[in-house]
């Protein structure tokens, strides 16, 4: 995985590549206009999904997942990865041109749930071991 051979922290990699852009955020402002959101989503739900980490409720469906996705910049026509959050407390989706920044980011996003969940989990997900029993369906190892 490429995240795996980017042996540079987010922070070094944003130092040199600059930072992610927020795309889409259900609270808070975005680095793009309000008016480009929904063709924004639009491309990102549509992109080609190439990672995803995913919590299924008790009725089977995702109440959580992060995805790294490459899709088109609807707006410059340029290739862009994100990562795109959703869970049933809420969505944010940050992009960047450097698919190294974006993976370390989605691994970063993926980690950060699990050492701070924000949707209510029973406890049995937390003793299953790890990230690879906490979610159920995960690509980060470590």
């Amino acid at each position: 995985m490429l995240a795996a051979l980017a042996v540079k922290p987010l922070e070094e990699l944003t130092a040199q590549y600059g930072p992610m852009r927020s795309v889409l955020h259900h609270t808070d402002a975005t680095d793009i206009p309000a008016a480009q959101v929904n063709v924004f989503m639009l491309s990102i739900l549509g992109g080609k999904t190439l990672r995803e980490s995913v919590i299924l409720g008790a009725d089977g469906t995702a109440d959580l997942f992060v995805r790294l996705v490459e899709y088109i910049d609807p707006v410059t026509g340029t290739v862009r990865y994100a990562v795109d959050y959703w869970s049933l407390e809420g969505y944010w989706a940050t992009d960047h041109t450097h698919r190294a920044v974006a993976e370390t980011a989605y691994e970063g996003a993926v980690r950060a749930e699990f050492v701070n969940p924000t949707i209510p989990l029973c406890p049995e997900r937390f003793a299953r071991g790890g990230l690879t029993g906490f979610y159920d369906e995960t690509d980060v190892l470590f």
